[in-house]
Protein backbone atom coordinates (compact mmCIF):
# COMPACT_ATOMS: atom_id res chain seq x y z
CA UNK A 1 0.00 0.00 0.00
CA UNK A 2 1.41 3.45 -0.93
CA UNK A 3 2.53 5.57 2.03
CA UNK A 4 2.66 9.31 2.64
CA UNK A 5 6.37 8.97 3.36
CA UNK A 6 6.88 8.41 -0.37
CA UNK A 7 5.70 11.95 -1.19
CA UNK A 8 8.30 14.43 -2.36
CA UNK A 9 8.92 17.61 -0.36
CA UNK A 10 6.68 19.78 -2.53
CA UNK A 11 3.68 17.45 -2.21
CA UNK A 12 4.32 16.96 1.49
CA UNK A 13 4.23 20.73 2.05
CA UNK A 14 0.88 20.95 0.28
CA UNK A 15 -0.60 18.07 2.27
CA UNK A 16 0.55 19.36 5.65
CA UNK A 17 -0.55 22.89 4.75
CA UNK A 18 -4.04 21.52 4.09
CA UNK A 19 -3.92 19.35 7.21
CA UNK A 20 -3.19 22.39 9.40
CA UNK A 21 -6.18 24.18 7.89
CA UNK A 22 -8.50 21.35 8.86
CA UNK A 23 -6.95 21.27 12.34
CA UNK A 24 -7.70 24.98 12.75
CA UNK A 25 -11.28 24.40 11.68
CA UNK A 26 -11.74 21.72 14.32
CA UNK A 27 -9.99 23.93 16.86
CA UNK A 28 -12.35 26.86 16.29
CA UNK A 29 -15.52 24.75 16.37
CA UNK A 30 -14.70 23.12 19.70
CA UNK A 31 -13.23 26.33 21.10
CA UNK A 32 -16.57 28.09 20.69
CA UNK A 33 -18.31 25.29 22.60
CA UNK A 34 -15.83 25.55 25.47
CA UNK A 35 -16.55 29.26 25.95
CA UNK A 36 -20.23 29.26 24.97
CA UNK A 37 -21.39 29.80 28.54
CA UNK A 38 -19.20 32.90 28.88
CA UNK A 39 -20.19 34.20 25.45
CA UNK A 40 -23.88 33.81 26.22
CA UNK A 41 -23.55 35.92 29.38
CA UNK A 42 -21.43 38.62 27.76
CA UNK A 43 -23.12 38.98 24.37
CA UNK A 44 -26.70 37.79 24.92
CA UNK A 45 -27.66 38.76 28.47
CA UNK A 46 -31.23 37.82 29.39
CA UNK A 47 -33.25 37.13 32.51
CA UNK A 48 -33.64 33.55 31.33
CA UNK A 49 -30.26 31.88 30.86
CA UNK A 50 -31.81 29.36 28.48
CA UNK A 51 -32.65 32.14 26.04
CA UNK A 52 -29.06 33.39 26.20
CA UNK A 53 -27.74 29.94 25.39
CA UNK A 54 -30.22 29.48 22.54
CA UNK A 55 -29.15 32.79 20.99
CA UNK A 56 -25.49 31.80 21.30
CA UNK A 57 -26.08 28.39 19.74
CA UNK A 58 -27.93 30.10 16.88
CA UNK A 59 -24.82 32.21 16.30
CA UNK A 60 -22.74 29.03 16.38
CA UNK A 61 -25.08 27.41 13.86
CA UNK A 62 -24.70 30.38 11.50
CA UNK A 63 -21.05 29.41 11.10
CA UNK A 64 -22.07 25.98 9.85
CA UNK A 65 -24.93 27.12 7.61
CA UNK A 66 -22.76 29.39 5.44
CA UNK A 67 -19.99 26.83 4.91
CA UNK A 68 -21.41 25.41 1.66
CA UNK A 69 -21.58 28.95 0.28
CA UNK A 70 -17.95 29.53 1.24
CA UNK A 71 -16.95 26.28 -0.42
CA UNK A 72 -18.74 27.28 -3.63
CA UNK A 73 -17.32 30.82 -3.70
CA UNK A 74 -13.72 29.85 -3.02
CA UNK A 75 -14.03 26.79 -5.24
CA UNK A 76 -14.82 29.03 -8.20
CA UNK A 77 -12.16 31.52 -7.10
CA UNK A 78 -9.56 28.75 -6.90
CA UNK A 79 -10.51 27.52 -10.37
CA UNK A 80 -9.92 30.96 -11.82
CA UNK A 81 -6.86 32.29 -9.98
CA UNK A 82 -5.27 29.22 -8.41
CA UNK A 83 -5.65 26.90 -5.44
CA UNK A 84 -2.71 28.37 -3.55
CA UNK A 85 -4.09 31.90 -3.65
CA UNK A 86 -7.46 30.68 -2.46
CA UNK A 87 -5.86 28.85 0.45
CA UNK A 88 -3.79 31.87 1.47
CA UNK A 89 -6.92 34.01 1.56
CA UNK A 90 -8.95 31.45 3.49
CA UNK A 91 -6.32 30.88 6.18
CA UNK A 92 -5.80 34.62 6.69
CA UNK A 93 -9.53 35.34 6.77
CA UNK A 94 -10.22 32.34 8.97
CA UNK A 95 -7.50 33.26 11.46
CA UNK A 96 -8.39 36.96 11.58
CA UNK A 97 -12.06 36.15 12.28
CA UNK A 98 -11.13 33.83 15.15
CA UNK A 99 -8.57 36.25 16.63
CA UNK A 100 -10.91 39.25 16.27
CA UNK A 101 -13.60 37.42 18.24
CA UNK A 102 -11.37 37.71 21.28
CA UNK A 103 -11.23 41.50 20.81
CA UNK A 104 -14.98 42.10 20.69
CA UNK A 105 -16.60 44.49 23.16
CA UNK A 106 -19.40 42.99 25.22
CA UNK A 107 -23.06 43.95 25.57
CA UNK A 108 -22.25 45.97 28.67
CA UNK A 109 -19.90 48.17 26.60
CA UNK A 110 -21.73 48.73 23.29
CA UNK A 111 -25.14 47.12 23.68
CA UNK A 112 -26.80 45.55 20.63
CA UNK A 113 -23.71 46.16 18.48
CA UNK A 114 -21.89 43.48 20.45
CA UNK A 115 -23.93 40.45 19.28
CA UNK A 116 -24.19 41.94 15.77
CA UNK A 117 -20.39 42.04 15.48
CA UNK A 118 -20.15 38.53 16.91
CA UNK A 119 -22.62 37.17 14.35
CA UNK A 120 -20.75 38.97 11.55
CA UNK A 121 -17.43 37.42 12.58
CA UNK A 122 -18.92 33.95 12.94
CA UNK A 123 -20.51 34.14 9.49
CA UNK A 124 -17.21 35.38 8.04
CA UNK A 125 -15.41 32.54 9.76
CA UNK A 126 -17.88 30.05 8.31
CA UNK A 127 -17.38 31.37 4.76
CA UNK A 128 -13.62 31.11 5.00
CA UNK A 129 -13.86 27.69 6.66
CA UNK A 130 -16.02 26.43 3.80
CA UNK A 131 -13.43 27.63 1.32
CA UNK A 132 -10.71 26.06 3.43
CA UNK A 133 -12.20 22.58 3.19
CA UNK A 134 -12.76 22.74 -0.55
CA UNK A 135 -9.48 24.38 -1.53
CA UNK A 136 -7.29 22.22 0.71
CA UNK A 137 -8.81 18.96 -0.42
CA UNK A 138 -8.60 19.85 -4.11
CA UNK A 139 -4.98 21.04 -4.16
CA UNK A 140 -3.90 18.00 -2.12
CA UNK A 141 -5.60 15.55 -4.47
CA UNK A 142 -4.10 17.35 -7.47
CA UNK A 143 -0.60 17.28 -5.96
CA UNK A 144 -0.28 13.54 -5.29
CA UNK A 145 -0.41 10.52 -7.55
CA UNK A 146 -3.64 8.54 -7.87
CA UNK A 147 -2.51 5.61 -5.67
CA UNK A 148 -1.88 8.06 -2.81
CA UNK A 149 -5.11 10.03 -3.02
CA UNK A 150 -7.09 7.76 -0.71
CA UNK A 151 -4.61 7.78 2.17
CA UNK A 152 -3.90 11.47 1.62
CA UNK A 153 -7.58 12.30 1.91
CA UNK A 154 -7.84 10.34 5.14
CA UNK A 155 -4.75 11.99 6.59
CA UNK A 156 -6.00 15.50 5.80
CA UNK A 157 -9.31 14.82 7.52
CA UNK A 158 -7.47 13.61 10.61
CA UNK A 159 -6.50 17.23 11.14
CA UNK A 160 -10.07 18.00 12.18
CA UNK A 161 -10.11 15.83 15.35
CA UNK A 162 -6.54 16.92 16.06
CA UNK A 163 -7.97 20.44 16.29
CA UNK A 164 -10.31 19.14 18.98
CA UNK A 165 -7.30 17.92 20.92
CA UNK A 166 -5.32 21.15 20.84
CA UNK A 167 -8.47 23.14 21.70
CA UNK A 168 -8.99 20.88 24.72
CA UNK A 169 -5.39 21.38 25.81
CA UNK A 170 -5.67 25.14 25.37
CA UNK A 171 -8.85 25.22 27.43
CA UNK A 172 -7.27 23.11 30.17
CA UNK A 173 -4.26 25.44 30.40
CA UNK A 174 -6.24 28.67 30.30
CA UNK A 175 -8.94 27.49 32.72
CA UNK A 176 -6.22 26.36 35.13
CA UNK A 177 -4.91 29.92 35.46
CA UNK A 178 -8.20 31.77 35.06
CA UNK A 179 -11.10 30.71 37.26
CA UNK A 180 -14.73 31.78 37.35
CA UNK A 181 -14.83 35.60 37.14
CA UNK A 182 -11.33 35.94 35.73
CA UNK A 183 -12.20 33.49 32.94
CA UNK A 184 -15.34 35.51 32.22
CA UNK A 185 -13.26 38.70 32.06
CA UNK A 186 -10.15 37.62 30.11
CA UNK A 187 -9.82 33.84 29.93
CA UNK A 188 -12.32 33.35 27.08
CA UNK A 189 -10.52 36.04 25.05
CA UNK A 190 -7.18 34.27 25.48
CA UNK A 191 -8.80 31.12 24.14
CA UNK A 192 -9.50 32.84 20.82
CA UNK A 193 -6.05 34.45 20.75
CA UNK A 194 -4.31 31.08 21.07
CA UNK A 195 -5.52 30.10 17.60
CA UNK A 196 -3.00 32.49 16.05
CA UNK A 197 -0.07 30.10 16.71
CA UNK A 198 -1.23 27.18 14.51
CA UNK A 199 -2.55 29.76 12.03
CA UNK A 200 0.93 31.20 11.53
CA UNK A 201 2.37 27.72 11.06
CA UNK A 202 -0.25 26.94 8.42
CA UNK A 203 0.39 30.27 6.67
CA UNK A 204 4.16 29.65 6.54
CA UNK A 205 3.59 26.22 4.99
CA UNK A 206 1.22 27.65 2.41
CA UNK A 207 3.62 30.38 1.39
CA UNK A 208 6.14 27.63 0.65
CA UNK A 209 3.79 25.33 -1.22
CA UNK A 210 3.67 25.09 -5.00
CA UNK A 211 0.59 25.73 -7.07
CA UNK A 212 -1.24 22.65 -8.30
CA UNK A 213 0.51 21.33 -11.41
CA UNK A 214 -2.78 19.93 -12.70
CA UNK A 215 -4.42 23.34 -12.38
CA UNK A 216 -1.54 24.96 -14.26
CA UNK A 217 -1.86 22.46 -17.10
CA UNK A 218 -5.59 23.09 -17.44
CA UNK A 219 -5.02 26.83 -17.34
CA UNK A 220 -2.50 26.60 -20.18
CA UNK A 221 -4.85 24.43 -22.24
CA UNK A 222 -7.80 26.69 -21.42
CA UNK A 223 -9.73 23.72 -20.05
CA UNK A 224 -11.09 25.39 -16.92
CA UNK A 225 -14.86 25.66 -16.62
CA UNK A 226 -16.21 29.19 -17.06
CA UNK A 227 -19.29 28.53 -14.93
CA UNK A 228 -18.60 25.40 -12.81
CA UNK A 229 -21.51 25.96 -10.41
CA UNK A 230 -23.98 26.25 -13.27
CA UNK A 231 -22.65 23.02 -14.80
CA UNK A 232 -23.03 21.16 -11.50
CA UNK A 233 -26.58 22.38 -10.86
CA UNK A 234 -27.92 22.10 -14.40
CA UNK A 235 -25.59 19.62 -16.12
CA UNK A 236 -25.74 15.87 -16.52
CA UNK A 237 -24.23 15.33 -13.05
CA UNK A 238 -26.91 17.27 -11.17
CA UNK A 239 -28.77 14.14 -10.01
CA UNK A 240 -25.82 12.44 -8.25
CA UNK A 241 -24.81 15.85 -6.83
CA UNK A 242 -28.18 16.46 -5.14
CA UNK A 243 -29.02 12.79 -4.50
CA UNK A 244 -25.72 10.83 -4.12
CA UNK A 245 -27.53 7.55 -3.41
CA UNK A 246 -29.29 7.55 -6.79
Amino acid sequence: MPKLASLDNAARTVVFGSWFGWALDGYDLVLMLFVISSVSQLFFPASDQRLSLLATFATYAATLVVRPLGGALFGVFGDKVGRKRAMLITIIGFSCATFATGLLPTWQSVGILSPIMLVFLRISQGLFAGGEWGSGAVISMESVSKPLRGITSGFIQSGFPFGFLIASLAFWVVSTYYHDKSFLEIGWRIMFFTGIVPSLLALILRLKMNESGLWKEKMVRQELERAPLKKIVTGVNRRPFFCPSW
